[in-house]
């Protein structure tokens, strides 16, 4: 059985395009190199999706760079593929089951028969239709793969596919534990509906086999806080504006004006996230956006550059506000309580290991120029 990939468009494949493409057209207009980036990130992915008609791939690889790859910055991986490709209509065009088959029995090295894998589709759609399950519709591949490896002996090796595949998407610790639970639970789950609704056959005989029946007491989730990953110094306070905007000017900042200021401390109190260190972070991603800047407008719509750049998403000061706001109490809610908050930031935020000594100076220095001085 193959394991996993590590992923079907990683960070470093990201910052490997753009890092190549600002090296060799640099002389174009930023606007341009973008659209050249957008197009390589879509020939790479297009080219390991399933074996579909050209315009399904584009359909699909569109989706999957505005959802994943630029909407959730997150790595595009196989799971997020056959999530996608379960939009087609199967109904219409079963051929279209038939090729997307093919390459997740590829993914899994292990063989589905046709009825047993369309009840994996309609297991997963089941799945994406119902999010309080909290589960993924790739976990409905993986619970089958486990089911026939159980029944031939390979299960183990399952085990360790799921465990490289936790590791994969950077799932930590109890993550893990949980996930590797939840394919175990799921094969048991499909063993079961398998048992009564697609029958297993004899791998020689090309009999089916004796329905096994499975029973399973569901044991109701335990509960848990998350706890607040953002330590208590980079919670919301009251700053005073008029110190704020004082040093804001000295850097000749766009960010001191309206609508700007307001929106920012908006989306920091509304997030419960220390009002300075978004600014830190403008002042770290563009020097606070000053009005000399030829882009000063376009900039100051994502100073933060969130979705990669101001060039790639230009969108309201409210909004790129708002996102990065979620952004950071979304990377920060796992952070270990040993673990410094910035660098912790740092790991997913920015590609620059030096960003978070950026940030963290920057705050540092308003902190003491605005709140003690």
């Amino acid at each position: 059985m193959t394991g996993l990939a590590a992923g079907v468009l990683t960070r470093t494949d990201i910052h490997n395009i753009r890092h190549y493409v600002q090296y060799k057209y640099g002389d174009l207009p930023s606007e341009r190199r973008a659209e050249i980036v957008a197009d390589a990130m879509q020939r790479v992915v297009q080219r390991q999706l399933p074996d579909f008609p050209a315009a399904y791939k584009r359909q699909i690889s569109t989706e999957l760079l505005r959802s994943i790859a630029t909407g959730k910055q997150m790595p595009i991986q196989e799971k997020h593929i056959f999530e996608a490709c379960l939009s087609l209509s199967f109904e219409d065009e079963p051929e279209l089951l038939a090729v997307l088959q093919v390459w997740t029995e590829r993914c899994l090295g292990v063989k589905l028969e046709r009825d047993v894998f369309r009840g994996i589709v309609d297991e997963a759609k089941h799945i994406i239709s119902n999010p309080l399950l909290n589960m993924e519709a790739w976990d409905a591949v993986i619970g089958a793969a486990a089911a026939r490896a159980e029944n031939s002996g390979l299960l183990a090796e399952v085990i360790e596919l799921t465990h490289t595949h936790t590791m994969n998407t950077g799932l930590r610790g109890k993550s893990r534990q949980f996930l590797m639970m939840a394919v175990l639970l799921v094969a048991a789950i499909l063993s079961y509906y398998a048992s009564y609704s697609l029958p297993f056959f004899d791998s020689e005989a090309k009999q089916p086999m004796k329905p096994i029946s499975v029973e399973i007491k569901a044991k109701q989730p335990e509960i848990k806080q998350l706890q607040d990953g953002l330590p208590k110094e980079l919670r919301y306070i009251e700053v005073d504006q008029t110190k704020l905007v004082q040093f804001l000017r000295k850097k000749s900042s766009l960010l001191a004006e309206e609508p700007y200021l307001s929106a920012i401390l908006s989306a920091a109190k509304a997030n419960n996230i220390h009002p300075l260190l978004l600014f830190a972070i403008t002042g770290q991603e563009q020097a606070f956006v000053p009005k000399t800047s030829k882009n000063a407008r376009d900039i100051a719509n994502n100073p933060f550059n969130v979705f990669h750049s101001w060039q790639e998403f230009n969108t309201t000061i409210a909004d790129s506000a708002r996102i990065a706001c979620k952004t950071i109490n979304r990377i920060s809610a796992d952070r270990p309580a040993n673990n410094d908050a910035f660098v912790w930031l740092n790991m997913e935020y920015a590609e620059d290991p030096n960003w978070s000594n950026g940030v963290s100076s920057i705050m540092d220095t308003m902190v003491r120029q605005i709140m003690i001085e």
